[in-house]
Parts: C-alpha cells; sequence; structure tokens
C-alpha cells in the first residue's frame, strides 16, 4: 500500500539506541543470523549487567535492554571485527538494515557477507528494509532439479521444509528484496561494482547458478548469476526511486514501476515462477548435525548463553532465525541433552510459533504483562500449536512476524469487554 513518511526511519542498531522503560535498547543485525562465541558472551555479558536476557527479534537480530549509554557504547566498540559477517566490522559500522539468509545453508553465507559489505556505511538505506538470501538449491537436489527448472513449488514437509538447506524459509518471512538461488553456489562471491553492470559479470558467475529476485514476496520475473549484485542492484534501485518509503510494499505505482524499468536493464528474464516460502519454517530437533532450537519466547538468558558457548567452543556454529530459533551447524552428537531444559527442541512444543512483544512493565506503552500473560496461557493448555500467534501490549504490534499471524491485542478493560485482548489476523507488521 503506497504511504507517505513525514520522518526518517527510527530503527535502533549498534550505536543508536531506543528509550525504553527499562533503559537503552541496542539491536546488532547479524548477517545471515551468524554469531560467533566471542559476540555471543559480549551481548550476554552486556544484557546481564542490565537485567535482562538476550533477545531475538523478527528479523533475526539481537537486542541487548536496559543499557546505560556507556555500556551501550562500549559494547558496540568491543563488537569491532574483520570478519564479512561481523556485528559491527572494524571501522565502527553495523549493516543499516536486517540481511536474513537460510540457516542451515553454507552456501548463502559469501553471499550474505557480500551484500553486507556493499551496504555497510550506507545512510540512503532504510533500517526497515529487510533484505534476504534463500537457498533452495538443496531442495532442488532432494525432490527432482527438472520440478525446480519448470518453476514448480517443491512440496513441504509437516515441520515446514523440503529436507533441503533453506527449501523455502527466509522468503517467506516478507522481505523487501528476497534473492533465491536456485542452483548450487561455489565461491565467494563479490559485492557489485558501483562502475560495473550486472551482465558484464555474467561470464564470471555463471557456474553458480540462476539467482531469482523477489520484491515484497512476489517474483520479478528477472534473474541473475551472480546473487549477491543481484540483491545490491535492487536495494540501489529501490533508494533510487523510494521517496520517503521505508519498505518496497509503501511505493506507489509509478515508483515500483521506475524499479522494476532499472532493474531490467541488468538483469534477464526468467523461466518459470518462484513463490515465497512458509511464514513458519520451524524445524526442531536434531536433522543430522544441524539442530534447531527455541528459546521461550525469544529470551536467552545467561544459562543458555554458557551452554551453546561450551557447544560452540566443540566445533559448532550459530544462526539466528527470524522465527525465533538457533540453528547449530555441527552441532555435537549430544548438544540436545546438552540444551535441555533450557530451550524447547521438540516439534510439537506449544511454545512453537507464539511469540510476544516485551509488554509491561519494560515498555510504557504496553497494556499489560504481556509476557506474563503468555506463559500462563501456554502453561494452562489454551494456546499453542498449529496456529501463529504473536501477543502484543498495543496497537502497534511490535514486533509481529512476518506473513500471516494472528495478533493477539492487549485492550484497556472496560464493561463492554469480557477479556483483557482481542485477535487480529494480520499478514505481518502493519503499523510500519
Amino acid at each position: 500500500m503506497p504511504r507517505t513518511r513525514s520522518r526518517p526511519d527510527a530503527c535502533p542498531g549498534a550505536w543508536r539506541r531506543h528509550d525504553a522503560a527499562d533503559g537503552a535498547l541496542a539491536r546488532f543485525r547479524p548477517v545471515g543470523g551468524a554469531t560467533t562465541a566471542t559476540e555471543l558472551r559480549l551481548l550476554a555479558g552486556a544484557a546481564a549487567s542490565g537485567g535482562s536476557p538476550i533477545e531475538l527479534t523478527s528479523r533475526g537480530s539481537w537486542q541487548v535492554r536496559g543499557l546505560a549509554g556507556t555500556t551501550a557504547d562500549d559494547l558496540a566498540d568491543a563488537l569491532r571485527s574483520d570478519r564479512p559477517d561481523a556485528l559491527v566490522d572494524l571501522l565502527g559500522r553495523d549493516v543499516p538494515c536486517s540481511i536474513i539468509a537460510s540457516p542451515r545453508s553454507g552456501a548463502v553465507d559469501p553471499v550474505a557477507g557480500a551484500v553486507a559489505d556493499g551496504l555497510r556505511g550506507r545512510v540512503d538505506v532504510p533500517g526497515r528494509l529487510l533484505v534476504a538470501i534463500e537457498d533452495w538449491s538443496a531442495a532442488s537436489s532432494v525432490r527432482g532439479g527438472s520440478e525446480r527448472s519448470r518453476g514448480t513449488r517443491v512440496p513441504l514437509t509437516p515441520e515446514g521444509g523440503a529436507g533441503g538447506a533453506g527449501a523455502g524459509d527466509v522468503s517467506g518471512q516478507g522481505g523487501d528484496v528476497t534473492v533465491v538461488i536456485n542452483g548450487p553456489s561455489s565461491g565467494s562471491p563479490t559485492p557489485a561494482d558501483p562502475d560495473e553492470g550486472l551482465l558484464d559479470r555474467a561470464t564470471e558467475h555463471a557456474d553458480r547458478g540462476s539467482a531469482a529476485l523477489l520484491l515484497d514476496g512476489i517474483d520479478t520475473g528477472l534473474r541473475h548469476a551472480d546473487p549477491a549484485a543481484l540483491a545490491l542492484a535492487a536495494v540501489d534501485a529501490f533508494t533510487a526511486h523510494r521517496g520517503s518509503a521505508w519498505r518496497v510494499r509503501e511505493l506507489d505505482d509509478a515508483a515500483r514501476a521506475a524499479v522494476l524499468a532499472a532493474l531490467r536493464e541488468v538483469t534477464t528474464p526468467g523461466v518459470g515462477k518462484t513463490d515465497a516460502g512458509p511464514a513458519d519454517p520451524t524445524r526442531l530437533g536434531a536433522d543430522g548435525t544441524t539442530l534447531e532450537v527455541l528459546p521461550r519466547l525469544g529470551e536467552v538468558d545467561l544459562p543458555t548463553v554458557m551452554a551453546l558457548l561450551e557447544l560452540m567452543d566443540r566445533g559448532a556454529t550459530l544462526r539466528a532465525t527470524p522465527w525465533r530459533t538457533l540453528v547449530l551447524r555441527d552441532a555435537p552428537h549430544d548438544a540436545v541433552e546438552h540444551l535441555t531444559g533450557l530451550v524447547e527442541t521438540d516439534p510439537a512444543s506449544r511454545w512453537r510459533g507464539v511469540s510476544a512483544c516485551v509488554g509491561a512493565p519494560r515498555c510504557r506503552k504496553s497494556l499489560s504483562d504481556v509476557r506474563g500473560d503468555l506463559a500462563s496461557a501456554v502453561a494452562s493448555g489454551h494456546v499453542g500449536g498449529q496456529v501463529r500467534q504473536h501477543w502484543v501490549g498495543c496497537g502497534r504490534a511490535c514486533g509481529t512476524p512476518g506473513g500471516r499471524v494472528a495478533v493477539i491485542e492487549a485492550v484497556p478493560r472496560t464493561q463492554e469487554t469480557s477479556g483483557t485482548y482481542r485477535t487480529v489476523v494480520r499478514s505481518g507488521k502493519v503499523n510500519g
């Protein structure tokens, strides 16, 4: 829906904080969810000083609450690293918007890193923009490459995956720019050179297969062999024509047409159609050496951090997901037992698909202790199961995940209301 914004977005980041009721709130955007043991340890230490757990957001970011100004600055400074997927690079730059990626796929890691490298330091990219990099290549090899080449959607398992690395995961999270890797990807892609067109680089990257471009979850029909350059070109086209819009869905028809026209000049038309994946691709439990776990309400407390760090010291690598789970790649064989009682690992857990804003008393606008109310509802057996629910303390509906979700919204108690919450079915966040 076209929308005119009267101000820049105020999304918090590593250096720009939100003043919450419980202190400063800092947000750190991991590139494709990648988080090292050093970064996790620093985040947990800062969160503990503020009296809160680390929080996972609906965009796979880490959130630290209750910070003093100097503590927040010290944390951002300590996180500096020379890794392409660092939370903060050596120059002190975080990524201006969220970059999510298929958490089980190593093929997307260099792509996400190249996109991050091309975006760091840019001030024209709104913090609300969401870039997604998805790997469906493994699903093609498992289900049959001929189906994928014809544009047929690979069927999903009951757990929300197709048995492959990505198989339709981050493309269902409401991304503004989504690049889907359809074929095998090899090597480390490099970000687009501003003086070099995408088509000029086609031969160099031809061995990586075809990447499809979706804007606001809809296939544009545009393809290119270099997924990182394709994502950056889409961001460039959006920022050139966005006006005051923060999201692709806020563009009017003329601006959207201009974005597509700019992209057609540097891409080739594709064959078939690529659909967005499911809104909830959670696959809790172990799958070979990959383990996905669910911290309740996205809260990762200090004992959980210590257990994760021990597993990472033994070779596991960590990815945060936008459906508020953690994926451990190369997890030790006893990882499930190691995390028992700290996180949810059972696919039948009633906590699956249930999330909430922070609520009172940590948010001034909240009408209720949302997380306490939700925990009581789950414990009573009245909440949890197949229906995705996001509980919120006011109409702002902060933290609403992408895709269709039942938003359970707190309302003031009056003689006309029989309870303190009402249900609104939404497709992603509606208030910006």
